[in-house]
């Protein structure tokens, strides 16, 4: 596969901090609580802020943790800050012992390592006082880079950004968007085409058809938002994406590993509330795109991006707030596979083509062809050409004198024996 890096922000619900009960239950660790802005804190060398671009961070104090797992990676670098002086930070792959970590260092997989595999990855914050509660200073997580891949080894990757707002996705308690299930206001700024979906109703549903070796969502993390599933194919997992901060462009799922030759389903349950925004398919060049059905018509969006989308009749939140059609036309790398209708400009265009081009060759014909008859023909000498006046038919030549003869065929003088007398 085609390795890149995808930055995971904190607010990102494929991270589950304690004290979440699937992952820390019984260990006695604090909670973490979301925020939005630049974190107040930064390290030592005053450059956690520009290492990464984000404005989000999740906040916490002594003993605490945090899990990022089953993920498909090949190196783990977090982002954080944390007093060397009051906390003690270890890392941990999977069931590996502990070992000591800090801020912007990698975890990388070791090249003999040969299979591409899910990886589990933690972070723990150990209070080095006697009592945590004696441990005052905060302990500021942003996200982390992982290095995955997107595509086989050795292939070109491509990448199809699907907006929320396609018709090719199906929706089910989601549209059309209302008061009643608008639980966060645009971000134009940030929003993918400026529309978000979004639903408050359990049950609700968002699926869409997809080729590639790799699939994300990005949407929003907030207050009012909840837990959600997701089932690809033939798996599924569950998801919380609650933050205590309202946060856009949120990575709210992401595998990869997936197999290039046939076409995936995903479809995503709400349980609580849920914000989308897009949807990204990656994989190998050529063979990537989404999937769907159109007014009847098979139609496909492949890359190597197409946010636009044809005429539909769902309806999606704009940048006001208010419920706006989808533009008209088919949009940029939208392809009907079946039952579209022929253009006829380009009908009238190749029709006016093959015309002038038939009477380019009529002229060519009518200049050329008697220049070539005439070359062709055989050029006789004077002698065969008064020999041949003989079998000549209606022809009007009256001889009386060989004097006169010359003058009617002068070539018949020129080569015989008659003499003036």
């Amino acid at each position: 596969m085609s390795s890149n890096t995808l930055w995971i922000p904190d607010s990102s619900p494929l991270f589950f901090y304690s004290p979440a009960e699937a992952y820390f239950a019984g260990q006695n660790f604090n909670a973490w609580i979301g925020n939005d802005g630049i974190q107040n804190n930064p390290n030592e060398n005053g450059k956690i802020n520009q290492t990464v671009k984000t404005t989000s961070f999740h906040r916490s104090s002594g003993n605490t943790a945090i899990i990022l797992p089953s993920i498909y990676a090949t190196s783990f670098t977090p982002i954080f800050q944390a007093s060397p002086t009051e906390y003690n930070v270890t890392f941990q792959l999977a069931s590996w012992p502990p070992e000591p970590w800090e801020s912007g260092k990698t975890y990388q997989k070791s090249n003999e390592e040969k299979y591409f595999d899910p990886q589990t990855f933690t972070l723990n914050f150990w209070c080095l006082k006697e009592n945590q509660s004696q441990c005052t200073g905060e302990i500021d997580f942003l996200g982390a880079f992982v290095e995955t891949k997107f595509a086989p080894d050795k292939s070109q990757i491509e990448i199809v950004d699907l907006d929320d707002s396609s018709p090719l996705i199906q929706y089910e308690g989601f549209s059309p968007v209302n008061q009643d299930n608008k639980i966060v206001n645009i971000d134009a700024d940030t929003d993918n085409e400026k529309t978000l979906s979004m639903t408050s109703t359990e049950g609700s549903k968002a699926t869409v058809s997809f080729t590639g070796a790799s699939v994300q969502i990005y949407g929003v993390t907030c207050t009012q938002c909840g837990n959600y599933s997701i089932a690809l194919d033939e798996s599924s997992s569950t998801f919380n994406s609650f933050n205590n901060a309202t946060i856009h462009d949120s990575l709210l799922y992401f595998t990869t590993n997936l197999d290039t030759s046939k076409t995936h389903t995903l479809t995503l349950e709400a349980k609580g509330g849920v914000v989308l925004d897009k949807f990204v398919a990656q994989g190998p060049k050529g063979g990537v795109g989404f999937i769907g059905n159109i007014d009847g018509k098979s139609t496909t969006v492949v890359g190597p991006s197409s946010n636009s989308v044809p005429t539909g009749n769902r309806n999606s939140t704009g940048i006001d707030g208010s419920n706006q059609p989808l533009a008209n036309g088919n949009g940029d790398g939208i392809q009907p596979t079946s039952g579209g209708s022929p253009n006829a400009g380009v009908i009238v265009g190749a029709i006016l083509g093959t015309l002038a081009g038939l009477g380019f060759l009529y002229f060519l014909c009518l200049k050329v062809s008697p220049k070539l008859k005439k070359d062709k023909e055989k050029k006789l000498n004077p002698w065969d050409e008064a020999n041949l006046l003989q079998n000549m038919k209606n022809e009007e030549v009256h001889v009386t004198t060989a004097a006169n003869q010359r003058y009617v065929y002068p070539g018949l003088i020129a080569h015989s024996d008659l003499k003036k007398k």
